[in-house]
C-alpha cells in the first residue's frame, strides 16, 4: 500500500495554502496575495549590484567568529594572593637564620620589627630587644667562625645590636623605677653577660667595636645609679637622654610609708601670763615616826590662794564599743533562684527563674 512521504498531520494545512495559491483566489486572502505579489516583483524589478553580492557572499563564507572567554577576576586574585602568602612565608622560614650581609636579612629585620609592633606591653618590648641584641652577637660569633672578609656585614651587625640597646633601655629603666626595681637586677646581668662576648669578639672583628663597649659601660652605670636610688623618695631627675630617665643628684631621703600623715604643721605656743592648770597628783604617803605624847603637832599652813582660780578640765572618758558579733541570716529569707541570668545591658535588672 503506497503512503505518501509527507506526514498526515499538516496534510490539511497544506492542501488549504495550495489552493489558496494555485486555485481560485478566496476574498478573504486577497490582501494577504496582493502583498506577496508586490514583494516578489519589488525583488524582480531591482536585483542587488555587484558590491552587495559580494559583500553578501563575503560574510556567508566567513567562518563565524569565536566568542572570547573574559577572564574570571576572583580566581585570578585569589591564586595571585595565595602565591604571595605561599612566597612570603617561604622567606621568612629561610631568612631564620640569615646573617647580615646576606639578601635575606633585611627580610629577617621586618619580620622582627612586626612582632615587636604586635607586642603592647612596653616591658616585654624592651626585653624583646634584648633578645634581637643577642642574636646580633651570636650573628657576628658565625661570620667570625666562617672567616668572612666583608667589612659591610660586621658593620651592619655592631649597628643593629647598638640600635636594639638604646631602643631597649629606655623601656626597662621605665618600668625598673615605677616599680620595685626587679628589672635593673636581670638588666644589670645581661649587660654583664653581653660585655665579656663583645671583649672576646674585639680581635677578631675587622669593624670597630668602639661605640657598642661604650653604650654597654654607659648602661652599666646608669643601672647602678638607679639601683642605688631605688630606696630614696626621688629616684629620677625628671630629665631624659638616649638611655631613658637620668637618676637624681639631690640628697637621698627615705620614701614615707603609706600610712603617714601629712607634714606636721608648727602649733601656736600658749602665752606667757597664762596659768596652767594643776595636775592631779596622787597622794603619797611617808611613813613616818609618832611624835612622843604631850609633844603638839603643828598644823600645816594654809596654800596661799590663786590669783585666778582655773576650773579642773573635766575629762569625759571614750565610750567603749560593745563587741558586735557577725549577723545572722534571717530564717525567713527568700530560697535562691533555680536560674539567674545576668543582664544583658547596663541598667536592666536582672532575671531570675525559680
Amino acid at each position: 500500500m503506497w503512503r505518501p512521504p509527507w506526514p498526515r498531520q499538516g496534510y490539511g494545512e497544506q492542501e488549504r495554502f495550495a489552493r489558496a495559491v494555485d486555485g481560485e483566489h478566496d476574498p478573504e486572502f486577497q490582501d494577504e496575495l496582493a502583498v506577496v505579489a508586490a514583494l516578489r516583483r519589488l525583488g524582480a524589478d531591482t536585483p542587488p549590484d555587484e558590491g552587495a553580492r559580494a559583500r553578501i557572499a563575503e560574510r556567508i563564507a566567513q567562518p563565524p567568529a569565536r566568542a572570547r572567554r573574559r577572564p574570571r577576576l576572583v580566581p585570578v586574585l585569589a591564586a595571585a594572593l595565595v602565591t604571595l602568602f605561599a612566597l612570603s612565608g617561604l622567606g621568612l622560614l629561610l631568612s631564620h637564620d640569615a646573617l647580615p650581609g646576606e639578601t635575606l636579612y633585611h627580610l629577617k629585620r621586618a619580620r622582627e620589627g612586626a612582632v615587636l609592633e604586635l607586642t603592647f606591653d612596653g616591658e616585654q618590648r624592651a626585653l624583646a630587644r634584648l633578645e634581637y641584641a643577642s642574636l646580633r652577637l651570636d650573628e657576628l660569633t658565625e661570620l667570625v667562625d666562617r672567616d668572612v672578609p666583608d667589612r659591610a656585614a660586621y658593620a651592619l651587625g655592631l649597628a643593629d645590636f647598638t640600635g636594639d640597646v638604646r631602643a631597649a633601655i629606655g623601656g626597662l629603666t621605665s618600668a625598673a623605677t615605677s616599680s620595685d626595681g626587679r628589672q635593673l637586677d636581670r638588666l644589670g646581668t645581661w649587660v654583664a653577660l653581653q660585655s665579656g662576648r663583645l671583649t672576646a669578639l674585639r680581635d677578631a672583628l675587622p669593624a670597630s667595636t668602639g661605640e657598642p663597649v661604650e653604650l654597654l659601660t654607659r648602661v652599666r652605670d646608669r643601672v647602678t645609679s638607679l639601683d642605688d636610688r631605688m630606696h630614696c623618695l626621688q629616684i629620677t631627675s625628671g630629665r631624659f637622654d638616649e638611655l631613658g630617665a637620668l637618676p637624681a643628684t639631690g640628697a637621698c631621703l627615705p620614701p614615707r610609708g603609706p600610712d603617714a600623715g601629712p607634714d606636721p604643721t608648727p602649733q601656736p605656743l600658749p602665752p606667757a601670763h597664762e596659768p596652767q592648770a594643776p595636775a592631779s597628783v596622787l597622794p603619797v604617803t611617808n611613813a613616818k615616826p609618832s611624835p612622843p605624847d604631850g609633844v603638839g603637832v603643828p598644823a600645816p599652813a594654809p596654800a596661799p590662794p590663786s590669783p585666778h582660780p582655773v576650773p579642773a578640765p573635766q575629762v569625759v572618758p571614750a565610750p567603749v564599743p560593745a563587741p558586735t558579733s557577725p549577723r545572722l541570716p534571717d530564717s525567713n529569707s527568700p530560697p535562691k533562684p533555680v536560674v539567674s541570668i545576668p543582664p544583658l545591658l547596663p541598667g536592666l535588672p536582672g532575671v531570675s527563674v525559680g
